[in-house]
């Protein structure tokens, strides 16, 4: 096998949040787009894609091969339960044509004119003379019978997945080819749509390759090579809308479950101005015009990780990876995965390309036949470095290996013999549940970098993420891919109060930290990391948590205000937190601290009237949004607080479970909206006492 051509490349009303019980949006912060809402992939698909072991020659029988290697090995049962057949799998035409399609000497398909006259599409003019179903390869998969009916190697393929409780996925792009010249969707969305679905496919990669020569606009400008016909005349979020309500029309229309898409345009291209149609939806989302419009770019274009999870439920935010690590590390994918956190929810997830996790050189015998640094298999400290911070970005986890057995995936080539299959640390690696409760935790809000972003490729990165049940993941990256390096990161630096218990995901190992103490700190392996998983420690909460009591809660070192709800009792739901004078008889200044389940705290106020009933005390989303008052949603992480004691003064520190942000009575002057702010422990207004 060899190297085969790469891709081208405002305020909401807190009333209605408490009804939703989805959390809080501080006041003056925008909220994100709306997920795709089909109800899938609620948290980060996990699976296998056939590209990067097996290529465009991948088939039926390799395809069965892998699905048994998943069910009998351990990984079915651990979460991935997707395999998808990627490019390379159809015809090279329609079942309208007898022979391929024609390409340009620039390897676009040509285009015609009404009148049946090949013309260039670059002004966006031209038809696809393609009509027709696409036809799975006969000789790679061929029909079966099963049941006394005969249906095509895909259909056979879904069928087979589901009987062992997996799904199907399977490759298709929003151009006129696809990215090795097979017929794509472009211009055939319903009828593929409908074919898939009706074939049992489950989840779809969404690819954009156009092809075509450079383009010089009218204004000089060299806009390189974006395609033909309609690939320039409607944006890549348009198309893609395009292919997802056929899927959905066609799920209707059959009864059957809506598909997940997956799209794999990355990045955007930049588009021709002069040629978009004046129609096309991305000129009017309120989301993509909120990113603005780079110089020489089509309006409305934006980068996927900004619209992507609008249209579809997984969204590729780079371009292709080899298995060089550092394509996952900081001066690849992860920084590009923390520019767009708005675009990761439930539905929605910023994907970073299939993992090299265990796969092995299909080029040659590595360091024999082959000794491009491309090629590398990854080691073990890379492997699990690649599979953490995945994890960390509540990214997909989608293997790229060769999940067959020794035998089943043997080569020979240049007088070498090989085999491309998976080993046991690797799989290993994979199955680790640990790691993968952080990857899928319902939470959903992916990791933040702790400090300046790191000045080289080889500087340590440290990052957080917090989790539904009130834990912190912390993992520490050692980038440099030969020395040793000693890691560590203060609790202070990641804004948490208190001691915490703590495990290390990838070689058991527990422990405790004492408040402001440090998580980790020692040697880290070259490319390696530690992953710990923190919970704060029992028995650190003050005497208040737990008593059944209500107590007023002074601002300490503020001059004595009390916490209450702003407006009294009698004030509207989702009123905001302030400070006020201390009366003994105001029920809104009286605070009750209940532990919930998993160890966290909510404080509910002593009100009982029409507007509040025992509310519970509120974050907002960022440092500086208000606190507030909404009534209980179990589980909500923005009403969760951690509440500790520090023993040498006393006072209590109260800290938010979503945001890690320090409830902050700012100076304490008697009417002074509280707020959530970064943890300072010198912050006079972060220190609470109980007054009564």
């Amino acid at each position: 096998m060899r190297l085969r051509p790469r891709r081208l490349a405002a305020p909401l009303l807190a009333l209605a949040l408490a009804a939703t019980g989805l959390g809080a949006l501080g006041l003056g912060t925008a909220a994100p787009a709306a997920a795709l809402g089909n109800g899938n992939a609620l948290t980060p698909p996990m699976g296998w894609n056939s590209w990067n072991s097996l290529g465009t020659e991948v088939t039926e029988e390799q395809v069965v091969q892998t699905i048994d290697f998943m069910a009998s090995n351990g990984l079915v049962s651990a979460g991935y339960t997707t395999v998808t057949v990627d490019d390379g799998w159809s015809l090279g035409h329609r079942d309208g044509q007898s022979t391929d399609f024609v390409r340009t000497p620039s390897g676009s398909m040509q285009l015609y004119d009404a009148a049946g006259h090949p013309v260039a599409g670059t002004d966006g003019t031209g038809d696809d003379p393609t009509s027709g179903h696409l036809v799975p390869r006969p000789d790679h998969f061929p029909a079966q019978t099963v049941d006394g009916r005969t249906v095509n190697g895909i259909q056979y393929l879904a069928q087979y997945a589901h009987a062992k409780g997996m799904k199907l996925g399977l490759y298709a792009t929003d151009s006129y080819e696809t990215c090795q010249m097979h017929p794509g969707s472009l211009g055939h969305e319903s009828v593929d749509a409908a074919d898939f679905v009706s074939w049992g496919v489950d989840f779809v990669k969404y690819d954009d390759c156009p092809y075509g020569p450079p383009i010089t606009g009218p204004d000089g400008h060299d806009y390189s090579t974006q395609g033909e016909g309609k690939e320039l005349t409607r944006s890549v979020y348009a198309r893609v809308q395009t292919f997802q309500r056929a899927l959905d029309a066609a799920s209707a229309a059959q009864g059957r479950p809506e598909v997940t898409l997956s799209v794999s345009a990355q990045p955007a291209h930049t588009g021709v101005p002069y040629l978009l149609d004046p129609a096309d939806p991305a000129r009017t989302d309120p989301v993509v015009q909120a990113a603005g419009t780079a110089p020489f770019s089509a309006p409305g274009y934006a980068p996927t990780g900004v619209w992507c999870g609008q249209v579809a439920n997984l969204c590729r935010i780079g371009g292709d990876r080899d298995s060089e690590l550092d394509g996952v590390l900081w001066n690849g994918q992860l920084r590009t995965a923390l520019e767009y956190p708005g675009n990761v929810r439930p539905g929605s997830w910023n994907d970073l390309d299939m993992m090299f996790t265990g796969w092995n050189d299909v080029y040659g015998l590595y360091g024999s036949t082959d000794t491009c640094p491309c090629h590398k298999p990854f080691t073990d400290d890379e492997s699990r470095t690649e599979t953490s911070v995945l994890a960390m970005l509540a990214a997909p986890l989608i293997s790229g290996a060769d999940l067959r057995t020794a035998a089943q995936s043997r080569h020979s080539a240049d007088g070498a013999t090989w085999s491309t299959g998976i080993g046991a640390s690797s799989l290993a690696v994979l199955r680790n549940a640990d790691v993968i409760r952080i990857d899928q935790d319902a939470l959903a809000r992916p990791a933040t970098l702790v400090g300046a972003a790191p000045a080289s490729g080889t500087a340590p990165v440290v990052l957080e993420r917090p989790l539904a049940n009130g834990d912190t993941a912390v993992l520490l990256v050692n980038q440099d891919p030969a020395t040793p390096r000693p890691i560590g990161a203060g609790l202070g630096a990641l804004g948490l109060t208190g001691g915490f218990t703590y495990q290390e995901l990838w070689t058991g190992a527990t422990g405790t930290i004492a408040a402001g103490g440090t998580v980790g700190g020692g040697t880290v392996a070259p490319h390696g990391v530690a992953l710990y998983r923190l919970t704060p420690r029992t028995g650190t909460a003050p005497a208040v948590v737990g008593d059944g009591k209500y107590h007023a809660l002074g601002a300490g070192g503020t001059g004595g205000p009390v916490l209450e709800v702003s407006g009294t009792c009698s004030a509207p739901l989702g009123s905001v937190a302030d400070v006020n004078t201390w009366w003994p008889t105001h029920t809104s200044e009286q605070w009750t601290f209940t532990a919930n389940p998993d160890g966290t705290v909510r404080i509910s106020d002593d009100c009982d009237t029409a507007t509040h009933v025992h509310t519970v005390l509120a974050a907002g989303t960022s440092a500086g949004n208000s606190a507030y008052l909404l009534d209980y949603a179990p589980g909500n992480p923005w009403q969760e607080w951690r509440v500790d004691r520090n023993a040498a003064t006393g006072a209590l520190s109260i800290t938010n479970v979503a945001t890690g942000l320090a409830l902050d009575a700012g100076g304490g002057a008697a009417g002074s909206t509280v707020t959530t702010e970064a943890v300072d422990g010198a912050a006079a207004g972060q220190g609470w006492t109980v007054a009564s």
